[in-house]
């Protein structure tokens, strides 16, 4: 009887220990002119009070809202629940039989954002090279390498489309009708093509055998236009998915071959090398402005007339206040978590929904009081403003990072 009370003690300790969580998406911001507050629509439901009642966390009803009060004590990396891990995430592979466009560049942002936010332990690449093209392919994988260097982002394994090969092969079957000479792979509603009748393999093919291979939770960063290819995929392989990526587009415009306005990677870095005094680090937080500034699945666009433009050039922006300020004789501090409660659940948000726009344009904003702050705050020689704006600007430099931006001294 003695043992039997003393389990049911540690159990009631364990019971008040235990952090309520709760999805980031069910409770919304309220304006950012009101200061870093939660809200919802209408009255909350019992979880959300149940949740507010655990973090201690006072409800006030404002029209047709409810706003919830965030007091200082509140801990948002421990009130909501975490976003998913995946064990590989595939996000820079391109072909290499031809030159890189402005379009790849992008793929190569996003997904080194994906890596800075963490949202996956190993990041991979399975590289084309089964066509011939307007490149030699050992140039093309060269300069694959030093892009993936230059701009920080790390790739653990890379794969070869021309290596991979399935062993499971009873996931094939022989091609009927319309499929004979070929082998299929069997889906139910749709029939894939996985060997041809040439002998050569589909790119479906290669990610099931990658698939195969890793047998893990996989995230896919690539075109939207793959969607039903890894829709099908995951019929296969539950554990991996895929978002797909708007296009981009230049002056409003999609850029097709076919109209001869494709902007090859290296010409449009080069451009803005000579516009910025020869500072990539500087030039790739530019064009990655132009590509965070939106959600991952969205088109993106960039106006060559405005992107050296700091007040609209919103990557520019970011590099330009943090230098301004840094000027000014203020040093950041190399921290790894944020003074702001509102970039931290601007980050935790962006993780959970794999929007790594929405911290972006929580820095934004966060420039924006920066900036507004310092025509009212004097710094050079006053210790507390020093203070201010090194809390301020560190939480910057972190958030840029978090982003695959580069902290800047100057612009």
């Amino acid at each position: 009887m003695i043992w039997l009370q003393k389990d049911i003690k540690i159990n009631q300790i364990n019971y008040k220990n235990t952090k309520m969580k709760i999805d980031i998406n069910k409770i919304k911001t309220t304006p950012s002119n009101f200061g870093f507050n939660f809200c919802v629509f209408g009255k909350p439901s019992d979880e959300i009070k149940d949740w507010c009642n655990h973090w201690n966390l006072q409800m006030i009803e404002s029209g047709p809202y409810t706003n919830i009060i965030v007091n200082d004590e509140f801990k948002v990396s421990e009130a909501f629940n975490e976003p998913q891990t995946y064990e590989y995430i595939d996000g820079f592979s391109p072909n290499l039989n031809k030159h890189l466009h402005v379009g790849h560049f992008s793929n190569l942002i996003i997904a080194n954002a994906f890596q800075k936010l963490g949202l996956g332990k190993k990041f991979i690449a399975i590289l084309g090279d089964t066509l011939d093209g307007q490149v030699d392919k050992g140039d093309a994988l060269n300069s694959y390498l030093k892009n993936c260097n230059d701009f920080g982002y790390k790739v653990d394994e890379i794969f070869y489309a021309s290596k991979m090969e399935l062993k499971n092969k009873s996931l094939l079957k022989d091609g009927e009708g319309d499929y004979v000479g070929s082998k299929v792979f069997d889906l139910g509603d749709e029939k894939l093509v996985g060997i041809k009748s040439s002998g050569s393999t589909s790119y479906f093919y290669q990610d099931v055998a990658l698939a195969s291979q890793l047998d893990s939770s996989t995230l896919y960063l690539t075109g939207f236009e793959q969607d039903n290819h890894f829709k099908g995929l995951k019929k296969l392989f539950p554990k991996t998915n895929h978002v797909g990526l708007g296009l981009v587009l230049l002056d409003g415009k999609k850029m097709s071959s076919s109209e001869g306005n494709i902007i090859y990677m290296k010409d449009f870095i080069d451009n803005l090398m000579v516009l910025f005094n020869g500072d990539i680090k500087l030039v790739y937080n530019i064009i990655a402005g132009q590509i965070l500034k939106s959600a991952p699945h969205t088109n993106k666009s960039i106006d060559t007339k405005l992107i050296g433009n700091p007040k609209l050039s919103l990557g520019l922006y970011l590099s330009y206040t943090m230098a301004h300020i840094k000027s000014c004789g203020v040093s950041t501090q190399k921290n790894t978590s944020f003074y702001s409660k509102e970039l931290e659940f601007n980050e935790l948000k962006s993780k959970v929904n794999l929007s790594p726009n929405l911290l972006f344009e929580s820095l934004v904003n966060h420039c924006k009081k920066i900036n507004k702050l310092y025509e009212t705050h004097y710094i050079k020689g006053n210790e507390d403003n020093i203070k201010i704006f090194s809390d301020l600007i560190s939480d910057l430099e972190l958030g840029m990072s978090k982003l695959g931006l580069f902290s800047v001294d100057k612009v």
